[in-house]
């Protein structure tokens, strides 16, 4: 687009693309955590939807002893006789060597070492069973029986979730207020340092729109320029992320995993400024040019 104007050596060239580029990057990393914490919920509650855990003391020799044998099937036989049970079993020594070995590392457990046995027990499609009174009439069975329910534990770690996803999302709103701050600055300097130059052109006939547009059109280009500097630099961030978070082995660690629609999303980041840069310069421009008169 041609321009009467000679933006050349306008400052706004260098430091409005630096800037742009920093904002689009913290919002593309903010808004991508946000999505991927809230992939990481929906999954959490999917794993632990109808389901407990039950206890029991370990017994030297693990799940072979006798007594660990005998404990384990009446606990067993109570549960499946308890209303709402759909299934319990308890979980092998290998899978509780697996939970163990992010503290323990992945060497053989002592025989002799006391591991806690554990009774995965799925209810019925919607109901929900009293974890305290279960342990009572289980404790009567074998004492030092615990319950465990896994959805009312998960359901103060959705809420931190929740929270950081919140977090994240004013963390956008004042990457977008910022910006939209900048722009409103780089416009009246541009309009200062142009002056007289756009003196002349009202005086040979320019109207206030046609002035108007070759700053926005000049925002833009700075403002997309920047803007996909941001995004590419936060997408390798990100993707350096998703490689590390991928060699993570903690189950409740949300791996950084996003989908296509959501990589999508990310990629509007920049079209999603440059069109809020246009809009805000075209208005302040405007705006300068209707009080100048």
């Amino acid at each position: 687009m041609h321009s009467d104007l000679s933006f050349d050596n306008d400052a706004s060239r260098h430091f409005v693309p630096l800037i742009v580029a920093v904002m689009v990057y913290l919002a593309t990393l903010a808004l991508a955590g946000s999505m991927s914490i809230g992939g990481a919920v929906d999954q959490w509650r999917d794993a632990v939807r109808g389901s407990m855990t039950v206890q029991l003391p370990g017994r030297p020799g693990g799940q072979t002893s006798p007594e660990a044998v005998a404990n384990i099937k009446a606990i067993t036989d109570a549960l499946l006789a308890t209303p709402g049970v759909a299934s319990a079993a308890p979980l092998p020594d290998s899978d509780i060597q697996a939970l163990l070995e992010p503290w323990l590392g992945d060497a053989d457990l002592p025989a002799d070492l006391p591991v806690p046995i554990l009774i995965d027990v799925t209810l019925d499609d919607g109901v929900s069973l009293d974890p305290k009174g279960l342990a009572q009439r289980l404790a009567v069975i074998v004492s030092g029986v615990q319950v465990n329910d896994s959805g009312a534990s998960l359901e103060r770690l959705v809420r931190l979730a929740r929270s950081v996803q919140w977090v994240a999302g004013i963390i956008v709103a004042l990457v977008g207020a910022a910006a939209t701050a900048i722009i409103i600055f780089a416009a009246r300097a541009g309009m200062s340092a142009h002056r007289k130059t756009i003196e002349l052109l009202h005086l040979i006939g320019a109207h206030d729109s046609y002035i108007a547009r070759q700053f926005q059109f000049r925002l833009l280009v700075l403002s997309l320029i920047g803007g996909v500097l941001g995004l590419v630099f936060g997408a390798v961030t990100l993707l350096v992320l998703t490689l590390l978070s991928s060699q993570v082995q903690a189950s409740l660690v949300p791996r950084l995993s996003l989908t296509a629609p959501q990589w999508a999303i990310l990629a509007m980041l920049p079209i999603l400024g440059t069109a809020v840069a246009t809009v805000t310069a075209r208005m302040t421009v405007s705006r300068s040019l209707r009080q100048s008169l």
